[in-house]
C-alpha cells in the first residue's frame, strides 16, 4: 500500500482543542530531543502555547469527561462476543489509570506561569514578533547561556505535570481515529458532499490521499453535512478546485 497523507476536520470544540494540543506536544517533544539554544527556545514557545490554551478552558475537566464517555462506550462494546476482550480490558484500564492521575492532580494546569518568573515574562513577550531578543529579556539571555544540563532539568520540572494531559489526549485521539472503518469514495470534478445522521454525532472527519498527489483536501462542515474539495495549489494565486474525479479514503469517526 502506498504512503498516504491524511487531512482532518474536528466537528466539536473539545476535539479541536485536543488536536491543537496534540500538535504542540509533538513539536515540544521533537525539540526536547535536540540540544541547543534554538531548540530550547522553540520548546518553551510550545510550552507557552500549551499553557495559553489550558488557561482558556477547564482542560482537565474536559479530558475527564471525554475519558468517561469513552469508557462507557468500551463497556458497551464488551457485550459483543466478537470483540477481543483482553485488548478491550487493557484499553479500559489505560483510561481508568489516566483518569485517576488527572483527578488526583491539583491546581491549574497553567499555574507554573505564576511560579516561574522567567516563563511569566516570556508569555508576555511571546506574541510580539521578535519580542524575546536578548535586549528585551536579558534574564532569558542569561538562562539560555546556562549549562545544557541545568536548562534541561528545569524544563523537565516545568513540563512534568503535563504528562497525564499529553498521554490522555494521545490515547483519546487514537481511539477516535481508529473507531471508523475507512471507505473508498469518489469526488466528482473534485467535489464531494455527504449528509450526517444527527442522532449519531461525528467527532472527527478524516480524508486520506496518496502522498504523491498534486492536490490537497479542503474539508468543511457541521453536524448536518460536510463537503470535501480537492484543491490545486498555485504559487501566485488562490488554490483552485481540481476539475477531475478524485478517489480518496474517508473515515467518519463517531466514537
Amino acid at each position: 500500500m502506498s504512503e498516504q497523507i491524511t487531512y482532518e476536520l474536528p466537528l466539536s470544540e473539545r476535539i479541536r482543542t485536543f488536536l491543537r494540543l496534540e500538535d504542540l506536544f509533538e513539536q515540544m517533544l521533537h525539540f526536547s530531543q535536540h540540544d541547543g539554544e534554538w531548540q530550547n527556545r522553540a520548546e518553551l514557545s510550545c510550552l507557552l502555547d500549551i499553557l495559553a490554551i489550558s488557561s482558556r478552558t477547564d482542560l482537565r475537566n474536559e479530558i475527564t469527561k471525554e475519558i468517561e464517555r469513552h469508557t462507557k462506550c468500551l463497556v458497551i462494546f464488551a457485550k459483543n462476543p466478537k470483540v477481543d476482550r483482553e485488548k478491550l480490558e487493557q484499553s479500559i484500564d489505560q483510561l481508568n489509570s489516566l483518569n485517576r492521575q488527572l483527578l488526583t492532580s491539583n491546581g491549574r494546569i497553567d499555574q507554573v506561569l505564576g511560579q516561574v518568573d522567567l516563563l511569566k515574562c516570556l508569555s508576555q513577550r511571546n506574541s510580539i514578533p521578535g519580542g524575546t531578543c536578548d535586549f528585551d529579556l536579558p534574564a532569558y539571555h542569561f538562562w539560555l547561556n546556562k549549562p545544557l544540563s541545568v536548562r534541561r532539568e528545569q524544563i523537565q520540572n516545568w513540563t512534568a505535570h503535563l504528562t497525564p494531559i499529553r498521554q490522555s489526549i494521545s490515547l483519546l485521539l487514537q481511539f477516535i481515529r481508529y473507531s471508523a472503518m475507512p471507505t473508498e469514495k469518489i469526488a466528482r470534478a473534485g467535489y464531494y458532499q455527504q449528509s450526517l445522521d444527527t442522532n449519531h454525532p461525528v467527532h472527527l472527519l478524516r480524508v486520506s490521499l496518496n502522498l504523491s498527489s498534486e492536490y490537497f483536501a479542503e474539508i468543511s462542515g457541521g453536524k448536518h453535512r460536510f463537503t470535501v474539495r480537492f484543491m490545486l495549489p498555485l504559487e501566485t494565486e488562490r488554490p483552485s478546485q481540481i476539475d477531475e474525479d478524485i478517489r480518496f479514503t474517508l473515515s467518519i469517526c463517531q466514537l
